[in-house]
């Protein structure tokens, strides 16, 4: 009784005096910021023609790049646009999985702040453009709650190309595919042609 009377009298006695103090302690409640989960963007590159081949690499919620290939298992990216954590650490971490980098936080956070309102709704039409180049996807892993994430995909390419019309969209897939040609994921054939069926 005494602890309450005297938080009254506290709040009453700044509240008289003017101060913000009061009317932050009685009407503000913190915000929360949306935040990255677990994993954040991924390129994966799958081919079927010859050999299976599922390789790539994922960058994790805290900035760190990992190099994946899992060709010699049987792990399969969910094909859903809605996916669990551990169908996801399942697929990523099923067989070679090695650290490459960390990427500078404020790159990691502008990168995260252009994809919070991307979505599948803004994806072009798909286009058909190559035979046997194999599958080429960058792909957006937002939280959706209960170790749930949201799959959008930034840009596709390959023996299909799609891409997102939104163009905040436009930085990430550079920056997505920059580091799948930096790790050998994608290729430059041609610097005076698209390149569509290398991944860029």
């Amino acid at each position: 009784m005494r602890v309450w009377f005297t938080s009254v009298f506290i709040i009453g006695l700044l509240s008289a005096c003017g101060s913000d103090i009061a009317k932050v302690a009685i009407t503000e409640t913190p915000v929360q910021q949306a935040q990255p989960g677990k994993y954040l963007f991924a390129a994966v590159y799958q081919n079927y023609a010859w050999a299976k081949t599922t390789r790539g690499f994922v960058i994790k919620g805290n900035g760190d790049l990992y190099y994946f290939d899992v060709s010699a298992t049987n792990a399969a990216l969910p094909d859903t646009t809605s996916a669990s954590e551990a169908e996801l650490t399942r697929f990523f971490e099923a067989a070679r999985f090695e650290y490459v980098q960390t990427i500078a936080t404020d790159q990691l956070n502008s990168l995260w702040q252009q994809s919070e309102k991307l979505s599948n709704d803004t994806l072009g039409k798909e286009q058909s453009i190559c035979r046997d180049a194999g599958n080429y996807s960058y792909l957006l892993f937002q939280p959706s709650g209960n170790q749930q994430y949201q799959q959008t995909l930034i840009y596709q390419t390959g023996d299909f190309r799609r891409e997102q019309q939104d163009s905040k969209a436009e930085p990430i897939k550079d920056y997505l595919v920059k580091q799948a040609v930096k790790l050998q994921i994608a290729y430059i054939l041609d610097p005076n042609s698209n390149n569509w069926c290398s991944g860029l």
